[in-house]
């Protein structure tokens, strides 16, 4: 089994790779760094043979980019190892009409016709490839937080609240940034960017080095297998090998 999972940042890869590694049992397997910006582009799992992998696309308006990349791709494998059995797509819900959009640009780049039902549902999609014929591959696209706009991040905020400093931290940082969002209409004017915001102010006092390592470490340290909010949010990541 091959799969892919595509998110919008780094800090989604990293959580991404949490769960899979902590939660459920995945081996890790190597990363793939920009060579330029040295920003982390891909890690690597395996396991009983299977193996994921994760890609940073840099920002929601570039998977629709990487999905046309990955067809194109796929249309001309020549070996059946080659073939991708499983694509998850992770994205924050950013305003009340983002997924429709992002669908709507999916759909422009890759001549489908998927809808905005197909979020947070199974669903398959179609790749003619030119040895194989038609061939069916599992899609998901998950939106998070799924029932109200808002990033992953804030997801992840509820899963660090382990005791009460934790708890007082994350809810200062919230105050802090919700009273500057609202003070001034030029900055976090998106429910998603304040979601970051308050996770980058949580993380600037927990590691003021603003060290990828340091932030690592932080998120590794967590009980990932028995975390409430880990297991209800990021289901989908329980993957057959």
């Amino acid at each position: 089994m091959r799969a892919i999972i595509l998110c919008e940042g780094t800090t989604d890869l990293l959580m991404l790779q949490y769960v899979l590694q902590y939660r459920y049992d995945w081996e890790y397997d190597g990363f793939l760094e920009n060579a330029v910006t040295n920003k982390l582009q891909k890690k690597k799992l395996k396991k009983d043979g299977a193996n994921i992998e994760i890609q940073s696309c840099g920002g929601i308006t570039n998977i629709p980019i990487r999905m046309k990349s990955i067809k194109d791709q796929l249309e001309y494998v020549t070996r059946e190892e080659e073939f991708i059995d499983k694509v998850i797509i992770l994205i924050d819900h950013d305003t009340i009409d983002s997924n429709r959009a992002f669908i709507e640009q999916i759909n422009e780049n890759l001549q489908t016709q998927f809808v905005e039902e197909d979020i947070n549902n199974s669903s398959k999609w179609t790749i003619n490839n030119y040895i194989f014929g038609t061939c069916q591959i599992d899609i998901c696209f998950r939106c998070l937080p799924e029932n109200e706009t808002g990033a992953i991040e804030k997801i992840m905020l509820e899963a660090l609240a382990t005791d009460e400093v934790e708890e007082k931290l994350i809810k200062d940082s919230n105050d802090f940034i919700t009273e500057m969002a609202q003070k001034q209409n030029r900055y976090l004017k998106k429910k998603s960017r304040i979601s970051k915001a308050i996770f980058n102010t949580y993380f600037a006092i927990r590691t003021p080095e603003e060290k990828y390592d340091e932030r690592a470490r932080v998120l590794k340290a967590y009980d990932w297998k028995h975390n409430e909010v880990i297991n209800r949010s990021f289901n989908f990541l329980d993957i057959s090998t």
